[in-house]
């Protein structure tokens, strides 16, 4: 358990130092950028983030799962992230002609220039190599590592930003630029570090490839829930209010943002840590397990009720005066991503026992039940609304997931099991 702690604390500190640079950037940016133009850099991550399903096909998961199979060797390990580089070519070939033929509409619907559309294929292209390379370090438990380059990866975006914003003033195109240089830099240095460590051989395999994909596959459509679950509410913002509302919201989701960061890298070190403690198959192990994670969850409850009280006078201080009005939604938000922590503390079952398809349904209807619930408030109550649909999904995402991986593995979750 103290490999784990420290192991967690460097993971929480690199995420709390890159979270900080997003914050550094936000009362800089909502100053020289207005809302309508922040809206514009909203559509591009929207972008990005549907993008990500395709390119890489998800596979980049597998191949940290693949570390934990017995009897695997270093050289089997490195064939198969070498096949999931090949999954990442192909599948950015087929994602290039797809937006060669779409890429005019596409731009024209989410109000960007066309130019972003093939520089988000770029970012996206190297963040999945930046995401291969963390997570060997992670499975490694190589936590110094992981957190120098996440650290690095933020710095550069903000001086490339700071750069193009501030000083050249490019505008909304700068902070675009500045995401795709340090993508490219970055993903760059991270396929240098794996081939320099010997985790990437090119050989193909069709036995890794069947393997990637069986993992990978399945679990697009938990991506694309995802999307639905915590993107599409900015689509219907923008066709419901425009741009500039899109713009105000988005300040609001960047700063609950923060909070997301964290917990995924505190799930970044459970991870390899609660897999371990699975593998040995102790009934006093699993109990430990469920206790420490309802402690964790009275936590996060409590962080949610504080946020009512000091977020919005926090965002008023951080942010520009026309983004003020980001402050009505700001702890509504915060609660929505704590259940997303909560969630996380769930799901990692429904990956150690391989099942990710059942993920893709509770996504799916989650993403749905965001999608109705935004049509339905948003016009009603503008952004608040759609925080309002936003905290509620991310509920259901939570509370079905829990039910479905307490049915799949089996924990002792009942209170009477826990005396």
């Amino acid at each position: 358990m103290s490999s784990f702690i420290k192991s967690s604390s460097i993971y929480v500190l690199s995420s709390i130092v890159s979270a900080a640079i997003p914050f550094i950037l936000l009362p800089i940016l909502t100053r020289y950028l207005n809302p309508a133009e922040y809206g514009q850099i909203a559509m591009f991550s929207i972008f990005t983030t549907a993008l990500a399903a395709l390119i890489g096909l998800s596979v980049q998961g597998a191949a940290n799962r693949r570390f934990f199979d017995e009897k695997t060797t270093e050289f089997e390990l490195a064939r198969f992230n070498g096949n999931c580089f090949f999954i990442l070519l192909f599948s950015t070939c087929f994602s290039v002609f797809f937006l060669l033929l779409l890429g005019p509409y596409l731009a024209g619907y989410l109000g960007i220039p066309l130019t972003w559309i093939y520089l988000g294929v770029l970012s996206v292209f190297f963040s999945f190599i930046l995401n291969i390379r963390l997570g060997q370090w992670q499975i490694r438990g190589k936590a110094k590592s992981y957190g120098a380059l996440q650290i690095a990866n933020a710095v550069v975006v903000l001086v490339f930003s700071l750069l193009f914003v501030v000083l050249l003033k490019l505008g909304p195109s700068g902070r675009i630029y500045g995401i795709v240089i340090t993508s490219l830099i970055i993903g760059a240095l991270s396929y240098f570090t794996l081939r320099k460590e010997k985790l990437v051989l090119f050989k193909y395999s069709r036995e890794d490839i069947n393997y990637a994909l069986s993992f990978g596959v399945p679990l697009i459509p938990h991506v694309l829930g995802g999307f639905l679950l915590l993107s599409v509410d900015r689509l219907v913002i923008n066709k419901e209010l425009g741009l500039e509302m899109t713009g105000i919201y988005m300040v609001a989701l960047n700063l609950g943002g923060a909070l997301n960061i964290v917990f995924t890298s505190i799930n970044k070190a459970y991870v390899p840590w609660l897999f371990g403690q699975l593998k040995q198959g102790s009934s006093n192990n699993k109990l430990s397990i469920v206790k420490k994670t309802y402690g964790y969850f009275i936590v996060l409850i409590f962080m949610a009720l504080l946020s009512f009280l000091i977020a919005p006078p926090l965002l008023k201080l951080i942010v520009g005066e026309r983004f003020h009005q980001a402050a009505e939604v700001l702890p509504i938000i915060i609660t929505g991503q704590i259940f997303l922590g909560m969630y996380f503390m769930v799901t990692n079952y429904i990956f150690y026992i391989k099942k990710t398809k059942y993920l893709a349904y509770v996504t799916i209807t989650s993403g749905a039940i965001n999608i109705a619930l935004l049509l339905i408030l948003v016009p009603i109550y503008g952004i608040v609304g759609a925080a309002l649909a936003f905290l509620i999904a991310n509920f259901w995402q939570f509370s079905c997931t829990w039910a479905v991986s307490a049915k799949l593995y089996k924990m002792p979750w009942g209170l009477r099991e826990l005396r």
